[in-house]
């Protein structure tokens, strides 16, 4: 144990002291701030601006009241209007009023413009012509303005007075309420429970990425150095490995130490994460279980590496495993009882990430828990298991990367 400590401890303070780990140490909350804020920051600054919009109004009563209602109702902080709605003289050939308001737009005098039709009334439909057509804002505005407009005129013709329209065209509003399995109710929205899910999931996939990067990236080292050899005369191949996967979790938690006072310094005043302690203690779990076994694949594909640019395509094949669960959190966080969710659940590569990001949004079944909480564990024994009998053969090994069949080869030697 002492020789592990040690080799532990030299492993630990050797990366700590890299521009590996600095930048991996600031990667994270960077992340969190380009997935979770900029794209918002981003939103409100391109909100900022006034747009001209040029209107085709072929029913000849809408105009004004679309005019009024937008140049109105949104503002810029500087109390301007945040549209500036443009009327395009409708006349009898449609396609050449087009081919005019085309060019506006191309010149960027118009942002868009929009076509209401002769029989908007009943059609409820609108075109809406732009280089961009993406701004999904923009055009929702617009959509909700028009049908406002619309419903309006509707029950202003049955004699429905003004204010009593008001009152029957006021959004709707809603706060959610989520049911614990014994019944106790707590107030939540979906934002705060997707980055008390995400949060976990990317500060797993930074960790494991850029401490298993370290980790092969070591050995490399070692082995082309040739102190591999003065090492193993110091100790055994085990005790190497299980020194290296130890430092490589002391580093983790390092970092994770950091990233928890940091987030609690910076946010500590924003209802951004809303997850109770229990079911933090659990996403933990997950979490520990999680980085070691991938600790431990690193150390079983990595071990036979020779050189820098088959240490870069080992990880960035393990890579794929870490950041798949990534692609589909939104997903799991909306559909947390599917079928298929439940049965990747199981499959130690995706029960860190999956069960994370099911917990906090609706609380799994606890033979989920208590099954892939078994597995993953049993998981981590196994890969250490795996990972020790390649590596005490790899450690030594040079020339090119074994096959698979060598690799199993190495793991059934005795």
């Amino acid at each position: 144990m002492k020789k592990i400590l040690t080799i532990a401890w030299w492993e630990y303070i050797t990366k700590v002291r890299t521009k590996t780990f600095f930048i991996s140490l600031i990667l994270m909350p960077v992340l969190i701030v380009a997935f979770g804020f900029l794209p918002r920051f981003l939103m409100e600054k391109a909100d900022l601006k006034q747009k001209r919009i040029g209107v085709v109004d072929l029913t000849g009563r809408i105009f004004d009241k679309l005019q009024d209602k937008l140049e109105n109702e949104f503002k810029l902080p500087d109390g301007k209007p945040n549209y500036i709605l443009i009327k395009i003289q409708a006349g009898d050939n449609l396609g050449e009023i087009k081919s005019i308001a085309n060019k506006k737009v191309i010149s960027g005098e118009f942002e868009a413009y929009i076509i209401i039709p002769r029989n908007f009334e009943d059609s409820l439909n609108f075109q809406y012509v732009g280089q961009n057509v993406g701004n999904i804002r923009d055009i929702e505005r617009f959509k909700s303005a028009l049908q406002e407009i619309v419903i309006t005129s509707e029950l202003g013709k049955y004699g429905v007075d003004k204010e009593a329209i008001s009152k029957i065209i006021r959004p709707v509003k809603y706060n959610t309420i989520k049911i614990s399995k014994k019944g106790e109710e707590e107030k939540t929205d979906f934002l705060a429970l997707f980055f008390s899910s995400y949060i976990f999931i990317i500060a797993l996939m930074v960790l494991v990425l850029t401490g298993g990067q370290m980790l092969v990236r070591s050995v490399v080292e070692e082995k082309s150095n040739r102190i591999v050899e003065v090492l193993l005369s110091s100790c055994n191949a085990n005790e190497l490995m299980a020194g290296k996967i130890v430092g490589l979790g002391m580093l983790g938690l390092t970092q994770m130490f950091i990233w928890a006072i940091l987030g609690f310094y910076f946010f500590s005043g924003y209802a951004l994460i809303s997850v109770k302690i229990d079911l933090m203690l659990i996403s933990l779990v997950y979490f520990v279980l999680g980085y070691l076994f991938y600790s431990a694949l690193f150390v079983a594909v990595g071990a036979p590496v020779n050189s820098e640019y088959e240490a870069q395509q080992i990880a960035g094949y393990i890579a794929l495993g870490v950041t798949l669960p990534i692609a589909f959190s939104f997903l799991i966080m909306q559909n947390p009882d599917l079928f298929w969710i439940k049965v990747l659940s199981f499959f130690p590569l995706f029960t860190p990430a999956f069960m994370v990001a099911r917990i906090p949004v609706k609380m799994p079944a606890t033979w989920e828990i208590i099954g892939t909480i078994a597995i993953l564990a049993l998981s981590v024994v196994f890969m250490i298991w795996v990972a020790g009998r390649i590596f005490r053969i790899a450690i030594l090994s040079y020339g090119k990367f074994p096959s698979l069949k060598e690799l199993i080869s190495w793991v059934k030697a005795k």
